[in-house]
């Protein structure tokens, strides 16, 4: 039996042996590769880190209609404090173009023939895709005196 049996001494002071830990998430892996190759290809990475957007950077410059179903709550977090954006942190001249098009089209579409309303492009989300963060730059972009093409991309967390 484990009685008669003779044991060496048991060192409790001793280091066991180190354990495997602090490794990425697969997905962080994926997104620092494809970061990667788009850079090494001489693109640029937009700025990323706004999380939480408004209706009309994240749908309405992107020419989602108002009432699209991925602007309904099972599928957008809404923000609650703050709930809304001040209207006068969009570009006017901007504003009312996007509107004009939802409404009555333009540049070769019909719109959507609705009433366009800025209290649903102010509403505060947390952003469904990072195409909010293109409408931004393309915005941005578009505001220069010369145009100098870029070559861009993101790759971030959505909700």
């Amino acid at each position: 039996s484990w009685k008669e049996k003779t044991f060496k001494e048991y060192n409790f002071l001793a280091k066991g042996a180190p354990v495997a830990s602090g490794y990425l998430h697969p997905l962080l892996k994926v997104k620092s590769e494809f970061r990667r190759i788009f850079l090494d290809m001489g693109f640029s990475e937009m700025p990323t880190n706004r999380f939480v957007e408004n209706g009309f950077w994240n749908f309405d410059a992107l020419f989602q209609p108002q009432q699209h179903p991925a602007r309904d709550a099972h599928d957008t977090f809404f923000i609650s404090n703050p709930e809304k954006t001040c209207s006068s942190q969009f570009p006017k001249e901007y504003l009312e173009r996007v509107e004009m098009t939802h409404e009555k089209g333009g540049y070769g579409s019909t719109g959507y023939n609705y009433d366009w309303k800025v209290s649903e492009a102010q509403k505060n989300i947390l952003r469904t895709h990072t195409t909010a963060v293109s409408a931004r730059m393309l915005y941005e972009l578009a505001q220069q005196k010369e145009f100098k093409p870029v070559k861009m991309f993101s790759v971030d967390r959505v909700f």
